[in-house]
């Protein structure tokens, strides 16, 4: 069996078939990548097969559509109704009050990581960015880093362009993942969020929203425990949001 077999990314069209594996062998700082790519995959591959291919129900209920007024004029006015997206359209994900443009790192993700905070865990070596191919295509660019080698770490940011609805998409797919935890990053709305669930072996994965549209991840894969790994992805979260916010 093909132990680096990695999920082909589905197409955007929402399917709840899963499609066939794609077998590679990865070696050294690939394999390192290749595990960063699955998780990325992950993230946008569950929330297609919670959409379940019917983009009209939540939880089992029709999604109402916006309605429309009609003036004087006889020109359509949204309705009151529409000016808000409803809890059921957003699957009980918070809202982003201020909104981040991100525009700028989508070609370039390996550049929301500063060399001075690059340094601040203990990475030297440039990134490696992911902006071509199945996974950054499906779901997003990402860059990743390798920290020093005595450290065993590596860090990575990507952008989840995939999923066009922001944090709410994350939220839809949350039955599918086995460690779904939401949380805040300097007053953002963020979730880990993970399947299988890997803390205990070092990876762990964080989703932070920037926009009712976008949303980035940040990840720690190494040889940390759980509370470590999920520290050390915070921690990569939180200077990937200031560099966003222009603080970085």
């Amino acid at each position: 069996m093909c132990r680096s077999c990695r999920p082909r990314v589905p197409s955007m069209g929402l399917t709840t078939s899963r499609p066939p594996p794609v077998c590679g062998v990865l070696m050294g700082d690939e394999r390192v990548q290749g595990r960063l790519a699955g998780l990325v995959v992950g993230l946008v591959t569950f929330v297609l097969m919670a959409a379940g291919g019917c983009t009209s129900e939540a939880g089992g209920n029709p999604t109402p559509q916006p309605t429309t007024g009609v003036s004087e004029s006889g020109s359509e006015e949204p309705s009151s109704e529409s000016s808000a997206p409803s809890e059921d359209e957003t699957y009980g994900a918070p809202a982003v009050d201020t909104p981040l443009d991100a525009t700028a790192f989508l070609t370039q993700p390996c550049a929301v990581l500063s060399q001075t905070q690059l340094a601040a865990f203990d990475v030297s070596r440039p990134g490696i960015p992911t902006t071509t191919g199945a996974v950054a295509e499906n779901a997003g660019p990402f860059c990743t880093w390798h920290a020093n080698p005595d450290l065993g770490s590596t860090i990575g940011v990507g952008f989840l362009t995939g999923n066009k609805n922001g944090l709410s998409d994350t939220y839809r797919g949350r039955g599918q993942f086995e460690y779904f935890e939401p949380t805040t990053v300097e007053e953002y709305p963020a979730v880990y969020a993970s399947s299988p669930d890997l803390r205990a072996s070092g990876d762990c994965l964080i989703v932070v929203g920037i926009s009712d549209s976008l949303t980035f991840n940040a990840t720690e894969q190494g040889r940390l425990d759980a509370q470590g790994s999920c520290d050390r992805a915070l921690a990569v979260a939180t200077a990937a949001l200031a560099t966003l916010t222009g603080g970085g």
